[in-house]
């Protein structure tokens, strides 16, 4: 009893020293996604700012493909000493178990969750032809009219798709879901009158609804979007509806509590910076961290259970 008391403490004393003396050397962010998307610009605008708090180098990955699991398998499968970090976009990780047959990891026991960092709302937006004014209107107009309302997304499973689910079971509407390979094809035929609708990440349509080419109905967070002040969020129009893309930190199971906390901390720190919540915002983007790593675990647990019971009242099939 005594050696095996003896090497839990020398195995905490040994922890405890690595993480007062982490990191001496470079940490890598890996993205699961290609250089330049809004994910892509979080990673690297927590690099630049990371690095100088936590005294090293932050680099950023890209490995894109399998729909985020060969970046998600590479971070998994690394030591858990905190050198290599995972950007996770919760809504896309929650519902991923329930969209794929078999992940090569578990979104649970595999990751450990560090801290989130922003939050995108997401707009609901209509053909000018489209004779609504406002979601109200829209949820009159889809319910007089069943099956004639079709909305865009970027695929089956995409955010976008369970987004536009999510606002059928909070409104009753039957709208038809039309999946295309890309949000950019979405709103080319959403500009033409092929689809009348769409819920979609502000900057994809941002220009076109300043043009006046596209209708702004809502968006899609508990406050309104500074780059669309004049439009009204779902719930203040009457819809108990709440949806954003999370975008934060995860590393591989078993990371020392201590590294955890610094990091977390860290990624808290930097979202305080005014520079950096200025340049978030011209992005459409908001600062949403957690207070503790403990908070941001249970709710990307929350979001697990929301999007199984989401996808399964949709009738998704995994592939």
């Amino acid at each position: 009893m005594r050696f095996f008391i003896l090497l839990i403490c020398c195995s905490l004393s040994f922890q405890q020293a690595f993480a007062q003396s982490w990191p001496t050397r470079p940490i890598k962010i890996l993205v699961p996604y290609t250089a330049g998307g809004s994910s892509d610009y979080t990673a690297r605008t927590l690099a630049d700012r990371l690095g100088p708090l936590l005294g090293t180098q932050v680099v950023v990955e890209n490995r894109p493909g399998g729909n985020t699991v060969i970046a998600t398998e590479a971070a998994v499968k690394s030591p858990a000493d905190g050198y290599t970090l995972l950007l996770v976009g919760m809504t896309t990780y929650a519902a991923l178990p329930y969209l794929t047959k078999k992940l090569p990891y578990d979104s649970i026991k595999d990751l450990t969750p560090i801290n989130n960092a922003i939050v995108s709302p997401l707009v609901l937006s209509v053909h000018p032809a489209l004779p609504v004014k406002n979601v109200q209107e829209l949820i009159a107009y889809a319910k007089a009219n069943p099956g004639k309302v079709n909305y865009g997304s970027a695929g089956v499973g995409n955010t976008l798709h369970l987004a536009g689910e999510l606002f059928k079971a909070r409104t009753g509407v039957d709208i038809v879901h039309v999946p295309y390979k890309g949000a950019s094809q979405a709103i080319t035929d959403l500009l033409s009158g092929n689809i009348q609708m769409m819920i979609d990440l502000v900057q994809t349509p941002l220009s076109n609804i300043q043009a006046g080419k596209l209708r702004a109905l809502g968006t899609t967070w508990d406050k309104r979007v500074s780059l669309l002040p004049n439009v009204p969020t779902l719930q203040e129009q009457g819809v108990p509806y709440t949806f954003g893309a999370m975008i934060g930190l995860m590393g591989p199971a078993g990371l020392p509590r201590e590294v955890v906390t610094r990091l977390h901390g860290a990624i808290g720190q930097v979202m305080t910076q005014a520079e950096v919540r200025e340049a978030f915002a011209k992005q459409a983007m908001e600062p949403a961290t957690y207070p503790t790593p403990e908070a941001y675990g249970a709710a990307f647990r929350a979001e697990l259970d929301n999007m199984g019971k989401l996808i399964r009242a949709a009738g998704i099939q995994p592939e």
